[in-house]
């Protein structure tokens, strides 16, 4: 049995793997033998090394004034479409091209101020919302925003629908908890289902009757009024996050609907919709192309390369945001993302002026201290002066509302073949598809992950270990309880032995023929360039070969476009991933991860039993009132989710982004996604002097 002492030096010799195998397209490669994997791992190159000195801030280039670099390590977008992004890379650069009805006031999560609209108000019974809509707001291309481009937004969106996009928050706002699906075809199939039907219909069998009908319906639930100057929208359930909603792209994103027309999108008709529903990321016309009102406008975007904005000349805002806060055009004038895998890249571009932030992973945070001119907490007025020949102002361990797992697939697609999984049978070689069907090999990972080295070591102690689905601080997290999971080799063995993957009713330590005496081969995958990802994949690979030498572990790197897609097919056996809040509350962390049209959990993939129970404890917890009645749902899911192993509750990790001195106004909002360019326009760039 191996020590934690083992698994950090695994850490080492392992840093920078990436299998030969990986290539752009896992879901032709064939899968690489158990010994094959091993020998990659053997030879893996070694991680560029960072530059040894720190340059005083004198020799610190002030380059380029007008331009903000940014220079992430994670991955790129997948769209630019705000209806079909749901991750950060995309969400973070939309939301300084597009706008909503209300934006975050500052730093706040849950205070607003107008954007697009200058008031609203809502019903007693909080059903109805309705918001008055600006008036002289232009879009970037030309056009003048109206009511109809607001209500046209959230209908187009509600209807493309996309597999396992952001819609199933709308549709449980505007239909209920029942009808929160992971896509528009589902939810078409369910609204279309005979009362009492135990099953609803196939999408493909519907009528055309009945699919206008989907559309006509949907347009009774956000209407708007042109001559009024007024949007209006109609709720099954009172919304809480409704202001939060139209901070983002959720109910936000406002689109030009006669320019999307002219462009050749959904010109509103409802016999149409469906051949704009559910598309391909790239199937949208603003897959690389953008029109909204906010301060920066789309320049480009090369995928692989650069995306650049600049600044919208036009842009409407002539007050301050609030007290200090910006107004009119941007100062910074020009916006430049970059993605670079490697850290002794960025940190080399940093140090030479190229960067005025770059993307560092907690393991890397404290090699920046020795630059902080400045380290500060969530915003400026909270800094401390550091070293006077620094260069950095350095923000450090801010209260990201973030949970990453290591996401278990119950029930593999193996449709085509299924290259992660090896041979696909229990012979050695391979994993069968149903292989996380079987609670003892789930309790098995789970106890063979080292979560103290995770936080101690990969986190730089800037996090704790994730207790489930909830976050620290939010209801539903059980205060007083350690995480259930520890690090135990021996009860990972254990748990291995108690296994009956041949179903024979023997279990695994005690049948020749079973995963304890054939061993196995399976990926684990990450996104390239999320090394605190990669190192937790490496701690779970070193930990589960500890406990027996016929166990083989690939961690496998995947470009972020590629990783989400072989999630969305139900391919990847377990992958390193996580979620950050689109609302403050519970339910949208259980939804997304345990409920069986969710997010993940569709991908989870759980069998029948479980998710029933799930499904059924979720829906109770959102049709629930008040704290009270609430608490108690929520804290049993979490423990629930623990005891059943779902998935390995890995770690609640903090942010930290170095700036260059010279950018000035940055303040912490997590709601922005990736909150160093969550919000350009409160930023400014001023020479040294």
């Amino acid at each position: 049995m191996r020590n934690k002492l083992f698994v950090l030096m695994s850490l080492l010799v392992m840093a920078s793997m990436l299998l030969t195998a990986c290539g752009q397209q896992p879901a032709t490669q064939a899968a690489p033998t158990a010994a094959a994997s091993t020998a990659a791992s053997e030879s893996a190159a070694e991680p560029t090394k960072a530059p040894e000195a720190a340059a005083p801030v004198s020799a610190v280039e002030f380059k380029n004034p007008d331009t903000i670099t940014y220079i992430t390590g994670a991955g790129e977008p997948e769209t630019l479409d705000p209806a079909w992004t749901y991750e950060t890379a995309g969400s973070t650069t939309e939301l300084n091209i597009y706008e909503g009805l209300t934006f975050f006031k500052r730093e706040k999560t849950d205070e607003f101020i107008p954007a697009l609209a200058t008031d609203w108000k809502t019903s007693d019974d909080g059903l109805t919302w309705t918001f008055n809509i600006r008036k002289g707001v232009k879009f970037h291309e030309g056009g003048t925003l109206e009511p109809h481009d607001v209500a046209y937004t959230a209908q187009r969106a509600f209807l493309q629908g996309r597999i396992d996009g952001w819609q199933w928050i709308v549709y449980e706002a505007f239909y209920g908890p029942d009808m929160a699906m992971a896509g528009i075809k589902d939810f078409a199939a369910a609204f279309s289902a005979p009362a009492g039907a135990k099953e609803p219909p196939k999408f493909e069998t519907l009528k055309p009757e009945q699919l206008v009908k989907v559309c006509e319906d949907v347009k009774t639930k956000i209407v708007a009024d042109d001559d009024a100057g007024t949007v209006t929208y109609h709720f099954k359930q009172p919304v809480p996050w409704m202001l939060a909603l139209t901070s983002q792209q959720f109910l936000g994103g406002i689109l030009d609907k006669e320019w999307m027309a002219e462009n050749g999108d959904w010109d509103g008709d409802c016999k149409t919709w469906t051949k704009y529903a559910d598309p391909s990321a790239e199937n949208t016309i603003l897959f690389k192309k953008a029109n909204g009102t906010g301060p920066y406008k789309l320049d480009h975007w090369t995928p692989g390369e650069e995306i650049v904005l600049t600044a919208n000349e036009n842009y409407w805002r002539t007050e301050p945001m609030w007290e200090g806060g910006p107004s009119g055009v941007a100062s910074i004038k020009r916006v430049v993302i970059k993605n670079v895998d490697e850290w002794g890249t960025r940190l080399s571009m940093l140090q030479a002026g190229d960067a005025d932030e770059i993307y560092t992973p907690p393991q890397y945070r404290k090699e920046l201290e020795p630059f902080a001119k400045q380290t500060c907490g969530t915003d400026e007025s909270s800094c401390k002066d550091d070293k006077a020949d620094g260069f950095l102002t350095y923000f450090r361990k801010l209260p990201m509302p973030a949970i990453t797992p290591g996401q278990f697939n119950w029930q593999m697609n193996v449709e085509g073949g299924n290259p992660y999984i090896g041979s696909g049978k229990l012979d050695g070689n391979g994993i069968p598809a149903n292989f996380f069907s079987d609670i003892h090999i789930r309790k098995a990972f789970s106890a063979c992950f080292d979560y103290d080295a995770m936080v101690k070591d990969a986190l730089a102690g800037e996090g704790v270990q994730a207790q489930g689905p909830i976050p620290q601080g939010m209801m539903g997290y059980l205060k007083d309880q350690a995480p259930l999971n520890k690090f135990d080799t021996a009860t990972c063995e254990a748990e291995f032995k108690k296994a009956d993957l041949d179903g024979d009713g023997k279990a695994a330590g005690e049948d020749d023929d079973d995963i304890w005496s054939k061993g196995f081969y399976m990926q684990i995958a990450y996104n390239t360039g999320n090394d605190t990802r990669r190192m937790a994949a490496e701690i779970l690979k070193a930990g589960i070969e500890s406990v027996n030498p016929k166990f083989t572990v690939a961690v496998l790197a995947m470009p972020w476009p590629v990783l989400l897609e072989s999630r969305r097919q139900g391919k990847l056996p377990i992958y390193v991933g996580g979620w950050v809040e689109d609302y403050h509350d519970p339910h949208n962390w259980v939804n997304p991860f345990l409920y069986s049209q969710g997010a993940y959990g569709r991908i989870v993939n759980m069998t029948a039993d479980y998710k029933k129970k799930y499904d059924d404890i979720i829906i109770s917890g959102a049709k629930a009132n008040g704290v009270e009645a609430r608490t108690p749902i929520y804290e049993s899911i979490q423990k629930m989710a623990q005891e059943d192993a779902v998935d390995i509750w890995m770690y609640q990790q903090m942010e930290g982004f170095p700036f260059q001195s010279w950018i000035k106004g940055f303040y912490f909002n997590p709601a922005y996604g990736n909150p160093e360019y969550g919000w350009i326009y409160s930023l400014s760039k001023v020479a040294p002097k």
